[in-house]
């Protein structure tokens, strides 16, 4: 696929998301968390073009929590966000920041969960009624198994979820789009991305990463197979029995299944 290729099949695998998890709604006001990563940023750009081929208007504010981790200024991705005619809004997150003041060592996780928040709380306090994230099909890939490894349980990152805290709504219109994609995209487009230093750290999902690539430069097409079983569950071959009804007949149940003729 050339350069300049990639943005349109973004935009296609976008909206195809789109319309198989019906995401939005017409007049929906979304805030879009924007990192300063490739992922976010195409996110961004992708949500920004879908608007001139949706069938119904909805408005977009892009979101950035400060937490004291950026590998530069973050300032840089304002001009990419302007070009897009799309509204900034940058956010401190006090607990993250009083943590890195006081050296409390933390992780990921606690990094993560405090930015979720800030940006619920901002979403809330900007009318949106959508949260937009920049999960990709290889996040999900990832989050899959490491819930199958360490957390003991089947479960990935959902396209469309809704908040427990209020009416918000989360949107992951990225979840057919990969890693490779991304990278092309902004490559394509010549943006400046800014990182965070947590994504230099060892980890488990660094080896999951590690993993899969390692798997897909000798097996093409299991990043493809791994999104793919996410839609194409067949509860009766599991072992949760609150999935299957009692006395029900196995074969019957798995032809009216449709996920394997």
């Amino acid at each position: 696929m050339s350069a300049r290729d990639v943005p349109a099949r973004v935009l296609d695998l976008v909206g195809r998301a789109m319309g198989r998890f019906a995401m939005l709604r017409p007049g929906d006001r979304v805030a879009v968390g924007v990192s300063g990563g490739k992922d976010s940023l195409c996110l961004l750009d992708a949500l920004a073009a879908h608007r001139r081929r949706a069938p119904f208007p909805y408005e977009l504010v892009a979101v950035t929590v400060e937490q004291g981790k950026f590998t530069a200024d973050i300032g840089a991705i304002e001009a990419e966000i302007a070009a897009l005619g799309v509204p900034w809004v940058l956010r401190r997150d006090p607990g993250t920041l009083r943590l890195l003041a006081d050296g409390v060592a933390h992780g990921c996780d606690v990094c993560s969960r405090h930015r979720r928040r800030a940006l619920y709380q901002a979403a809330g306090e900007l009318g949106c009624s959508v949260l937009a994230l920049g999960h990709t099909a290889d996040d999900c890939a990832e989050a899959l198994l490491r819930n199958v490894l360490f957390n003991g349980r089947i479960a990935s990152l959902p396209p469309v979820a809704r908040s427990r805290r209020g009416p918000l709504r989360l949107i992951r219109p990225l979840v057919f789009v990969g890693e490779e994609l991304t990278a092309g995209w902004a490559r394509a487009r010549g943006v400046r991305t800014v990182g965070c230093v947590c994504g230099d750290r060892d980890g488990v999902r660094r080896e999951l990463r590690t993993f899969l690539a390692g798997l897909e430069a000798r097996h093409a097409g299991v990043l493809e197979s791994v999104a793919a079983a996410l839609a194409n569950v067949n509860p009766y071959m599991l072992q949760d029995s609150a999935l299957t009804k009692a006395g029900a007949d196995p074969s019957l149940a798995f032809r009216a299944d449709g996920a394997r003729r």
